[in-house]
């Protein structure tokens, strides 16, 4: 580990240093701690188009600009949306580290948001959009979610809705950033080759005459859906399954036993699933599990693609795994793989500044400090059977969600 100097403002802003010795680079993020989520049903997307409409000028670059700034800086400047954040990235030599975070501050800050951009970047989200409903795998998903957390805004789409996209005006949108940047806490992280003294003179001069959050956004936990779904659709081809639970918050001590019981669950090719559906019996030849941890609330969901005529084999199977982990839990075996597999991920992760500068962004977002590997390691070490037994208990009340051709 590099040497961690994080301070917070007094307005909501954060930032993290760490050096990391012996790195030429340095990965750099200015995150916004509002996402789809936060976001009200007539705006249902415009989180995601002002994310794009970021790189599309600002009160110091044109569009134009930005391109060229961020080919010569060498990096790959980039931002994602996701349900509780907005982040702009890149990652830069040690000698342009700089000018690298001045820009991504000043495309969070000042967007011009003009109206010729923002008709030719519609046009843009909606061929996003279209590429996203043709993925039948993720057009599922998205069903599902929807299915499962019924009418909160944790059910809406990323991408948002193509009839609230095309009505969007620039008005609105100059709107939507003004009332995020007065509702959200702001997050600055620089991960690798870089001064940390002039990363928080550089934060100060841009970040600290901002007010603080006003007025913040605040959610609630929704409330899960469980029961059986089923819809068709006229490009399946085969079955598809998902079956989906409620589980803990991130910062939740059950996070870590939810994690360890994910591994095992259908985590990998040693997982329960993975055995059983595919190697025992060959029903499937895809079959997960995987696991998301918001700041409130998450959710554990089983995804397998079997052919129509193995359907009831396969969720014969599904549901005896979980049976059979519910009522005896994991054996000391599958623990031990489990808990090793997951901290040599961790530190393998480390060693990518992109991924470390990711996850000192979430810690800061969901635990509100920066937290040590070895804490981290202790935490998953610590998941016995029991515990792991007990959230396996969450799956007696799941959605049980099916796509058929039709």
């Amino acid at each position: 580990m590099g040497e961690i100097v994080w301070q917070r403002l007094g307005n909501d802003v954060s930032y993290l240093s760490e050096t990391v010795p012996g790195r030429a680079l340095v990965a750099l993020s200015v995150t916004l701690l509002r996402g789809s989520r936060q976001q009200s049903a007539t705006e249902n997307g415009y989180a995601h188009l002002l994310e794009h409409m970021l790189f599309k000028g600002s009160k110091r670059y044109s569009a134009g600009d930005i391109n060229r700034l961020g080919e010569r800086l060498g990096g790959t400047l980039n931002a994602f949306t996701d349900r509780e954040s907005t982040t702009l990235h890149l990652t830069v030599l040690e000698e342009d580290w700089q000018e690298a975070l001045d820009l991504l501050m000043d495309l969070l800050l000042a967007p011009r948001l003009e109206l010729v951009e923002l008709r030719r970047e519609k046009q843009v989200v909606a061929q996003e959009l279209a590429m996203a409903a043709e993925d039948l795998e993720d057009w599922f998903q998205e069903r599902v979610v929807e299915s499962f957390w019924g009418n909160d805004s944790l059910a809406w789409p990323i991408l948002g809705r193509s009839s609230i996209i095309r009505r969007a005006s620039a008005k609105a949108l100059r709107a939507f950033h003004q009332k995020s940047l007065a509702s959200a806490p702001i997050l600055v992280v620089a991960v690798g080759a870089h001064d940390p003294v002039g990363l928080a003179a550089l934060v100060e001069d841009k970040l600290g005459h901002l007010p603080p959050v006003s007025h913040p956004f605040a959610t609630h936990p929704p409330q899960a859906h469980s029961g059986r779904r089923l819809r068709r659709h006229s490009q399946a081809r085969q079955a598809h399954l998902t079956w989906m639970t409620q589980a803990s918050p991130i910062a939740h001590p059950d996070h870590w036993a939810e994690l360890v019981a994910n591994s095992i669950l259908g985590g990998g090719m040693a997982s329960r699933l993975w055995q059983e559906l595919r190697e025992r019996h060959g029903l499937a030849y895809q079959i997960y599990s995987e696991l998301e941890a918001l700041s409130d609330v998450g959710e554990w969901s089983i995804y397998a693609a079997v052919s129509l005529a193995q359907r009831g084999a396969a969720e014969a199977a599904m549901a005896r795994v979980l049976a059979d982990l519910a009522a005896h839990g994991p054996t000391e075996q599958e623990l031990a793989w489990s808990r090793q597999g997951l901290r040599k991920q961790w530190m393998l992760g480390q060693e990518d500044l992109e991924t470390r500068m990711a996850r000192r962004v979430r810690q800061l977002a969901w635990f509100g400090r920066p937290l040590a590997d070895e804490e981290l390691l202790q935490w998953i070490g610590a998941v016995d059977a029991q515990a792991a037994q007990r959230v396996f208990g969450r799956w007696q009340e799941r959605l049980e969600y099916t796509l058929l051709p039709g």
